[in-house]
């Protein structure tokens, strides 16, 4: 008699610390591009930064590690403000200098037709289980929501009672967004990030995201070739 074993996925000890890195990652960006950083947040990655080596060691991710770990105590106070004043300048308001949703940017290349994206993202965000708390009523192709579903997805993977089929639809749905969604446009927005801001925190950002989101594909595909040529999916045993 055949039998499907359903145990749970096991990770080895340095996927576990991929998997824990790129949920900081994912976690940190969509932080710091959904409203202006307050005090509180600086304050709480500049503690994560010094006490877990949570920002990988790209280009982005040194001048992000480097900046926090530069202000001075004395300054701040004075620093967080600025930062928090570039965001609104950057992201909010009639005069805003970039945009931060997905079909604004693909409309550009694709015509009107590309904001059939923002229906396609909310059935993929209810499809997979997500739902979001949408304080100032961000649309679903906000960069920082779109962050935010890959964070909900990275988290989910380290749940140590996964099953192996629950772990590879959690990766085929991360790879899907990151090739039909936010890799189509983010490339863009980056640069655009980087070309309109002096900020050391933005342009840290915006190099990371660059540098993170197609790594993190490329990641992501490696793994799930790897399970689908050595996972086990079924054992087998004689019953009586």
């Amino acid at each position: 008699m055949t039998m499907l074993i359903k145990n749970p996925v096991k990770i080895a000890a340095e996927e576990v610390r991929w998997l824990e890195l790129r949920g900081w990652v994912y976690q940190l960006l969509m932080d710091f591009l959904s409203r202006p950083p307050r005090m509180s947040l600086i304050a709480q990655w500049r503690g994560v930064v010094e006490l877990k080596n949570s920002i990988p060691a790209t280009l982005g991710g040194t001048i992000l590690k480097d900046y926090l770990a530069s202000i001075a105590e004395e300054d701040f106070r004075k620093v967080c403000y600025a930062e928090a004043e570039e965001y609104e300048r950057l992201f909010m308001g009639h005069n805003a200098k970039i945009a931060t949703c997905e079909a604004a940017y693909r409309a550009r290349a694709e015509g009107a037709n590309a904001f059939d994206c923002i229906s396609e993202i909310g059935t993929i965000y209810a499809q997979s289980g997500v739902a979001f708390n949408k304080l100032n009523g961000e649309r679903d192709d906000h960069i920082a929501l779109e962050l935010e579903f890959m964070a909900v997805l990275a988290e989910g993977m380290l749940n140590k009672n996964n099953l192996r089929q629950s772990c590879l639809e959690l990766v085929d749905t991360q790879i899907a967004f990151l090739e039909s969604h936010l890799l189509k446009w983010t490339p863009q927005f980056s640069a655009d990030l980087a070309g309109a801001t002096t900020s050391p925190l933005y342009t840290g950002l915006s190099v990371l995201m660059r540098e993170f989101l197609a790594e993190d594909l490329e990641q992501l595909q490696t793994w799930r070739e790897n399970e689908l040529l050595f996972g086990e999916v079924n054992t087998s045993s004689d019953d009586w």
